[in-house]
């Protein structure tokens, strides 16, 4: 971890160091994708202060990376020089399980979800992390402003119609959509792109690419108009108008005051709009079709999920602190802040919902797909996507650049 921690003065980095260390003791150090004032960040790092309390000779350093997570971990992985637990951020299969430690003969193992097991087994039947929730996704909105602008979001089928909703929202004086831009936080830029691009390249059954975009055949030209919602959102006036400059915290403040309607991301942006303004109504709508042939849909996915690596020295007290997290308080207390069902069910595994109960009773019926660059690019695009992205609502890009931008690393990723 010091070679992480040499790299604060280029990020936003937080270590906390917990317990102390007997003669014989054990120090793990334990690396996750969030921000440091992540309310997520905050509860692991409490849960790890209570693991190193009921366990003398026990040290923890979490680090949490936020923005710098997935470069870092490539060159750690490159290294072959891992934290000894380590957030997987939905790459626990494709990108993670060489470095990992199988985790099937887990006494926790057979608890979880079936609805997240897939997602997290390899074609070997082996799974890697511990999920502690089940990711469901949709569009988040604030009630009240959908309200105020007569709204109804469940009538929401089709982009055409969420623009319209958009329309009568900024009618009313309220942000539509709210983005981080930053370059420090583009990866909210690629999190549009994931929520947005299946439903013009997977979800339809009778017109898609699926099968182009995992064997190289893909036509870039069909990214074209993917790139080009984010850049009519812009245009039209739908985007917070620092989008170029705002953040990921920015989302959650915006959300909570009530100035924003709709964020592009996971039930857990309603976790930090909470913490801001607890008392707000918040939900969440299926993400919109691109056609009117098809129908909306949801974005599933393991959010929160930690694995072990293969050849840490302390592995058998890291499987120990996985097996703590495992407890129905700490898979309660992740999944409520992230506002996700619980990644392992069973007697006492049930995350309080609360007001967004109803939210997911209305996703019942509804199809879900995974995350898109998880699913349909060679690992390295979310880079690509975030890049360009912010290069098209900087206008340093046009739409036509950021399509053979795609296109080039597309190919390169995958040798072609």
């Amino acid at each position: 971890m010091k070679r992480v921690l040499s790299l604060m003065a280029i990020a936003l980095i937080s270590t906390v160091i917990v317990g102390t260390v007997a003669a014989q003791g054990k120090k793990l150090t334990v690396a996750i994708n969030w921000l440091p004032n992540d309310v997520i960040s905050k509860a692991y790092e409490d849960m790890a202060n209570t693991y190193a309390g009921q366990n003398s000779g026990v040290q923890l350093e979490v680090t949490a990376l936020g923005s710098q997570y997935e470069a870092i971990m490539k060159t750690k992985m490159a290294a072959n020089d891992l934290p000894d637990i380590f957030t997987t951020h939905g790459w626990s299969v494709i990108r993670y399980s060489e470095y990992l430690t199988p985790l099937n003969d887990q006494a926790w193992f057979p608890k979880i979800n079936p609805a997240i097991k897939p997602v997290i087994t390899n074609d070997k039947g082996q799974v890697f992390v511990l999920p502690m929730d089940t990711e469901v996704a949709g569009v988040v909105f604030n009630r009240d402003v959908l309200d105020l602008a007569h709204v109804d979001p469940f009538k929401i089928r089709t982009w055409d119609d969420f623009k319209a909703a958009c329309q009568a929202i900024k009618k009313i004086g309220k942000t539509p959509v709210h983005v981080g831009g930053n370059p420090k936080d583009d990866w909210t830029i690629g999190n549009f792109y994931d929520w947005t691009a299946p439903s013009f390249l997977i979800t339809n059954d009778k017109d898609n690419s699926r099968k182009e975009l995992t064997d190289g055949t893909f036509d870039w030209q069909k990214w074209a108009p993917v790139a080009r919602l984010l850049v009519d959102f812009r245009d039209i006036g739908y985007l917070n108008p620092d989008y170029t400059q705002a953040t990921w915290e920015d989302v959650g403040k915006k959300l909570a005051a009530g100035e924003a309607a709709f964020g592009f991301f996971g039930s857990y942006l309603i976790g930090e709009a909470k913490k801001y303004n607890p008392a707000g109504h918040y939900g969440f709508m299926p993400v919109p079709a691109a056609s009117a042939s098809d129908s909306p849909t949801v974005i599933t996915g393991e959010r929160a999920a930690l694995g072990v690596w293969k050849d840490s020295s302390n592995r058998a007290e890291a499987l120990k602190f996985l097996a703590f997290l495992a407890q129905p308080e700490n898979v309660n207390k992740v999944a409520t802040i992230d506002a996700n069902p619980t990644g392992l069910v069973g007697p006492g595994y049930k995350s309080s919902l609360g007001d967004l109960t109803p939210y997911y009773d209305k996703l019942a019926g509804v199809r879900g797909f995974p995350y898109f660059d998880r699913a349909y690019l060679p690992s390295g695009m979310w880079d690509s996507m975030c890049k360009t992205g912010t290069g098209l609502l900087a206008n340093t890009m046009t739409v036509d650049q950021a399509v053979a931008k795609m296109k080039n690393d597309y190919l390169g990723l995958r040798g072609q």
